[in-house]
């Protein structure tokens, strides 16, 4: 039987919770709802924590009686518009990217690696691949994302020093890696940010703790993935190169950028 483990999922083996999610039970709020109800069987032994480690190549899964399996490995690049949120279900009834997701995909357990907040548009990846959803999320990975940012407020060479030199916010200290002023107008500005971090709405809480307003936010690169043309809306998968990267990303002894 799997023993649980509050440390980071290994290769090749998932969380119970995020392997449910994976195989397309149910969200990973949810699976731990089914698992506290004594839903779940691992090797005909009931599940008592979402966190116990399973190894879909070699245990057992039941769901109310039933085996379930991981889905096949999809991974999907998405431009999320404004107004829609990167939750599977949301109680205000809002519009989530998993509506975006091609019918044919619907039940394959992909889920947003990161998120963009309500307001925020660009690239969104969606994977059921646990190991790059980890290795790309992770902070320790310092992969690089990219915004472009229009705001509002006074963008002084002082500014750029504090956002690269790091403002205390209330998780911790956050930075930016590049900050580049594309140009301004008036009070609006228009900028392209870094960050290696993917914390809740980081970049207007960066800018809003320099005394600078973001008025619209979008997210044009996460690593290598570039936003492009990908029309509004819509989501496309991964070219030879972007498909090859991704299992870069998921070696831990490659170098990552």
């Amino acid at each position: 039987m799997p023993k649980p483990s509050t440390q980071n999922e290994t290769q090749g083996t998932f969380r119970l919770n995020r392997f449910l999610a994976h195989c397309g039970v149910a969200s990973r709020r949810k699976a731990e709802e089914l698992i506290a109800d004594g839903k779940v069987l691992v090797n005909s032994v009931l599940a008592s924590h979402p966190s116990l480690q399973v190894d879909p190549a070699k245990d057992l899964v039941k769901v109310r009686g039933k085996v379930v399996r991981m889905a096949e490995s999809v991974t999907l690049i998405l431009h999320k518009p404004k107004g829609v949120v990167c939750t599977r279900s949301d109680p205000q009834e809002r519009k989530t990217v998993f509506d975006l997701v091609p019918a044919r995909l619907q039940k394959k357990g992909v889920q947003s690696i990161g998120r963009l907040d309500f307001d925020s548009s660009g690239l969104l990846i969606l994977t059921n691949d646990g190991a790059l959803h980890q290795a790309m999320e992770h902070p320790s990975g310092n992969i690089d994302r990219v915004y472009q940012v229009k705001a509002r407020g006074k963008f002084t060479p002082e500014v750029i020093k504090r956002l690269q030199a790091g403002v205390e916010l209330e998780d911790g200290t956050a930075s930016a890696k590049r900050v580049n002023l594309l140009r301004t107008s008036k009070d609006i500005v228009h900028l392209e940010i870094t960050l290696t971090e993917g914390r809740n709405r980081e970049v207007r809480r960066l800018l809003a703790a320099v005394g600078i307003e973001t008025l619209e936010l979008k997210r044009i690169r996460f690593g290598k993935i570039q936003l492009d043309t990908l029309p509004v809306g819509k989501s496309r998968e991964p070219t030879y190169q972007e498909t090859r990267y991704f299992e870069k990303i998921k070696n831990p002894t490659k170098k990552r950028r």
